[in-house]
């Protein structure tokens, strides 16, 4: 593999922790929650940001590196049966509970007498698909104070659930995952490379390439990886087929990935 090849590997849009960039945005909402997790006094969190911004890999941060607290169960998305839910949960404290074997106020009692406090937390990853009906179960158990559940979801969606009635009067907490500046890109690619051995590839990266991927992904973390990811996909073929106007990083190459992107319509 060329360096390109091994530049555009770096920009994956996965949960590898190798990845990890400690933006202002990504540190603070970090911190809000692991302070909120660790004081056991607000039951319910909510974790918001657009799609993109780091909401997933911040609770998969918190679960696999943070042992000061204590993550029950982390549910990547949210399809459940509510007997199953609650079910689940409490196989966390032992053998596995048949479902269809007790109530649901049944299981919600159990879960009472195991647990409580808020000592354990729950993360619900994109939450924003969770019925009526589930997030109505999840407020009742947060209020009996079974477990603390943090709510990832899009925010637009937190904010209108935040809005209803019967949330305004609980505890409650709101976590915003906001974008990177142009100057936080700029530093991510310098880090990013520069932590695999890849200084030439990372001095190729100048201010004005920062400010054009700022400019089109908003500064949305994931679309940034994409755009970087695609355009060291284009510098690779390029060097190797002899495009020369693709060769080097420029307008042109940034352009053409933004393309592919779907960032710039050409029609």
């Amino acid at each position: 593999m060329n360096q390109f090849a091994d530049a555009k590997a770096l920009f994956y849009d996965d949960f590898d922790l190798s990845g990890y960039f400690d933006s202002l945005t990504f540190e603070y909402a970090k911190k809000e929650l692991i302070d909120t997790m660790r004081t056991h006094e607000v039951p319910l969190v909510f974790l918001l940001g657009r799609p993109g911004t780091g909401k997933s890999f911040l609770l998969n941060y918190i679960q696999q590196k943070v042992t000061s607290v204590k993550v029950a169960k982390y549910f990547t998305h949210p399809y459940f049966d509510e007997k199953e839910f609650l079910a689940t949960l409490l196989s966390l404290a032992g053998p596995n509970v048949e479902a269809d074997e007790f109530s649901t106020e049944q299981l919600i009692s159990r879960l009472k007498r195991t647990f409580g406090d808020l000592e354990y937390t729950v993360f619900i990853d994109e939450a924003q698909l969770l019925t009526e009906d589930q997030v109505e179960l999840i407020r009742i158990l947060s209020d009996q104070k079974i477990f603390q559940f943090v709510l990832a979801m899009h925010q637009k969606e937190g904010d209108f659930i935040l809005s209803k009635e019967h949330f305004k009067s609980r505890t409650t907490k709101r976590i915003l995952l906001e974008g990177l500046s142009d100057r936080e890109i700029a530093r991510y690619i310098e880090h990013r490379l520069l932590a695999n051995n890849l200084s030439d590839v990372a001095t190729m990266f100048k201010k004005q390439h920062a400010k054009f991927i700022h400019e089109y992904s908003q500064g949305n973390f994931r679309t940034t990886k994409k755009i970087l990811k695609t355009v060291l996909e284009i510098l690779n073929i390029a060097n190797r087929e002899g495009y020369k106007k693709y060769s080097k990083l420029g307008k042109p190459t940034l352009t053409m990935a933004a393309i592919d992107a779907g960032l710039i319509d050409v029609k």
